[in-house]
């Protein structure tokens, strides 16, 4: 069904370069077929606070535990000292780990997000598959710092308002989780540096892009 609906549009626009390789796959489209108009984020209500979180908080936000690359950020973690990972949209599966700290918040209210945030440091999704991360771009917002797979989102840059972790690599995440939680001025710097990030795709722009495809489409 998929297929065939991709083959009867006159155009396809996507959300990330991901989804847009996706597409541009499928037996009949043509590369130029895609345009690639990212999804944006309301940094008007994703918004950080003045007051320090209290010890060092990671964040995880996904409600499929496995495509989302839990269990590497466990075992990332499992062990690690002075660090709780915060758990929203899931449970937690059976690969806890007994040395790991562990907040679970299940599944919540969107609203609700925006305060458990802005009481974290880091936010690490660490992705097997993914066309585009929200909560990635909503706690920049809030200004997390993220960590995430190579494609999850393509709003920040590597090792200066975040980083980025090859799939699977759990050593990477863990180096990446403590050299944030042992350089704060570091991460200071790299928190602002992703609110700024944040701040330039808001929903605005994307909603004007999305408009500006159609008409060049529509001739």
């Amino acid at each position: 069904i998929n297929k065939t609906a991709l083959q009867l549009c006159d155009h396809i626009i996507s959300c990330s370069p991901w989804v847009a390789n996706t597409h541009r796959q499928v037996e009949g489209i043509p590369h130029d077929k895609v345009s690639i108009n990212p999804w944006g984020v309301d940094s008007k209500k994703f918004t950080p606070t003045d007051v320090e979180p209290q010890g060092f908080n990671v964040l995880f936000v996904g409600g499929d535990p496995i495509r989302k690359g839990l269990l590497y950020l466990c075992q990332a973690l499992n062990g690690v000292e002075g660090v709780e990972l915060w758990l929203v949209g899931c449970d937690m599966p059976f690969y806890g780990g007994n040395k790991l700290k562990v907040r679970e918040f299940g599944m919540v209210e969107h609203d609700r997000i925006v305060d458990i945030m802005r009481q974290c440091h880091v936010i690490c999704i660490p992705t097997l598959e993914d066309g585009i991360a929200l909560a990635i771009q909503e706690g920049m917002a809030c200004k997390l710092v993220p960590i995430t797979s190579p494609e999850t989102s393509e709003v920040f840059e590597d090792k200066v308002s975040g980083f980025r972790v090859d799939y699977q690599d759990v050593k990477s995440i863990r180096e990446k989780i403590i050299f944030l939680r042992d350089n704060p001025e570091r991460r200071k710097h790299m928190s602002l540096e992703s609110r700024k990030k944040a701040e330039s795709i808001s929903w605005g722009n994307t909603k004007e892009s999305f408009k500006e495809v159609i008409k060049c489409r529509m001739g």
